[in-house]
């Protein structure tokens, strides 16, 4: 255990697995010769009723021997360790053998003592030894499993942004050089302006999608700052549903807006928040069957904090779908609209609400559609600076 220079003993829970009970009994009295430890033992006479305690109850440490009437040697070790791995485990036996020692170690075992040969203070030391050990293994593998999964999320980016670039750029390039060629003849301007809009339209992409890109990189350096100003909500959340009217017209969804008719003041980042409640309500859109609603309401709740509520009734989402939709670059297999997309909206929108100091929430449930639910706190409705009211809040 760490040194903190408190020298009291402390209590350790200890699952002690022997089928000896003079053996039991001696053990339990050198764990209670240990001063630095106040040990619980709690006694299990074979591996079967071992495994089932661990199953109940929270243990410090495992002390097991290592032949018991249903498990021998290293089997022993191999099923305390599948059962539960994260419990620090120490093998104690009547064979001192090296060879034994090596082999139930690299088994799992954190340590290996030896009957007879031990006392008080060798066992407590022994356990200390084997919970820092288990300690440092759990930090390592964890260590390790984050950085595979860093791995695999840039192998995932790479792959999915060489599909989101690649797309654009062929189009801009495919549709410049049939221009630039003179392909169509002198009497091709309609079609030329037909071909520079497809141009145009590749090219206002590319742009969203590196300015996502870059908008998600700032974030997560934390070097993302807020032009913070008065604003009102009211009037932000008006021009976002004027601006998604065109993607909803094509699937002839309705927009409703339920928002209070005097002004919402509030001090936010104009631009980012209106960013945040675009992609909340593109994505509502996105995922809404043609002829559908989507439903977008502000309010006040306890407490005076501000509410926006971007409702619809699409195909929704699983609570295991939930962590991948916030994601960067994960996308739902079942999405509709055949994977468009980068999959930044959602992260993106809730990296600019906590950066408000705010919360965002999803509720869902597949096949009856999604509500996000976005909480920006009270202090920033007032009408003083936001630093100040921060300082206060």
């Amino acid at each position: 255990m760490t040194d903190t220079g408190d020298t009291r003993p402390y209590t350790l829970r200890i699952l002690l697995i022997e089928d000896n009970p003079a053996d039991a009994r001696l053990t339990c009295e050198l764990l209670r010769e240990a001063s630095t430890i106040d040990p619980r033992p709690v006694l299990a006479g074979s591996l079967a009723e071992g495994l089932t305690l661990l199953t109940k109850e929270d243990f410090n440490v495992v002390i097991a021997d290592l032949s018991l009437p249903d498990a021998q040697g290293v089997e022993t070790v191999r099923r305390l360790r599948q059962s539960q791995p994260r419990v620090p485990l120490i093998v104690l036996t009547g064979l001192d053998d090296e060879r034994t020692a090596v082999e139930m170690l690299k088994n799992g075992a954190q340590d290996y003592l030896v009957k007879d040969l031990g006392n008080g203070p060798v066992i407590a030391r022994a356990i200390h030894y084997a919970i820092e050990r288990k300690r440092t293994e759990l930090q390592l593998t964890e260590a390790k499993e984050a950085a595979e999964a860093a791995n695999r999320a840039k192998t995932t980016f790479l792959a999915h942004m060489s599909h989101e670039l690649r797309t654009p750029l062929n189009a801009v390039i495919g549709f410049s050089e049939i221009i630039a060629g003179d392909m169509l003849g002198p009497d091709s301007l309609d079609v030329c302006r037909e071909y520079a809009g497809y141009i145009n339209a590749s090219g206002r992409h590319l742009l969203k999608l590196v300015n996502d890109i870059l908008d998600l990189s700032k974030s997560l350096t934390d070097q993302w700052e807020l032009h913070e100003e008065s604003i009102d909500v009211t009037a932000l959340l008006r021009d976002c549903v004027d601006l998604v009217t065109v993607q909803a017209a094509q699937k002839n969804i309705a927009i409703g807006l339920s928002a209070p008719d005097e002004p919402a003041s509030l001090t936010a980042d104009e631009l980012r928040l209106k960013q945040a409640i675009l992609n909340l309500l593109s994505n509502a859109v996105k995922f809404s069957p043609d002829g559908g609603r989507v439903e977008v309401a502000l309010g006040h709740i306890e407490g005076g904090d501000l509410l926006v509520s971007v409702c619809d009734r699409g195909i929704g989402m699983t609570p295991e779908d939930i962590p991948i939709a916030l994601e960067p670059f994960r996308q739902l297999k079942n999405a509709v609209g055949g994977g468009e997309g980068t999959g930044l909206g959602l992260p993106l929108a809730k990296m600019i609400i906590e950066k408000h100091g705010g919360v965002l929430v999803i509720d869902s449930a597949a096949g009856t559609g999604t509500t996000v639910r976005v909480t920006l706190p009270a202090w920033r409705t007032a009408g003083a600076g936001s630093d100040e009211l921060r300082r206060s809040a």
